[in-house]
């Protein structure tokens, strides 16, 4: 039994399922709420589909991080973990120094 949209469409679509599930809860509460104000009977199941449809047809863009701002947080973290690295080694090298004996002894 094949259902539609598949979920390989949708992956296209949202580029991981992380993306494709943030963007259908949010759009089936825009639904939800659009049929309140509309005073339309549609429940929380129907709004999930007509979300998920949507997104399979391209009404609804899935905009994901963009290479780089992908790129720009990745350098960000590994400046990060070059400085705690770096504090790390001055540490280690003042211990040693602390444990050297002085020429005076």
């Amino acid at each position: 039994m094949m259902l539609y949209p598949s979920i390989m469409d949708l992956m296209e679509k949202a580029g991981n399922r992380y993306s494709l599930v943030i963007a259908a809860s949010k759009r089936a509460r825009d639904i939800l709420e659009d049929a309140k104000d509309e005073m339309a009977n549609i429940d929380g199941a129907r709004s999930i589909t007509k979300a998920v449809e949507e997104i399979a047809e391209g009404e609804i863009l899935i905009v994901n991080e963009t290479k780089e701002q992908e790129l720009e947080r990745e350098a960000e973290y590994q400046a990060k973990v070059d400085a705690l690295e770096a504090a790390e080694q001055k540490q280690a090298e003042e211990a040693l120094k602390a444990t050297e004996p002085t020429e005076a002894e």
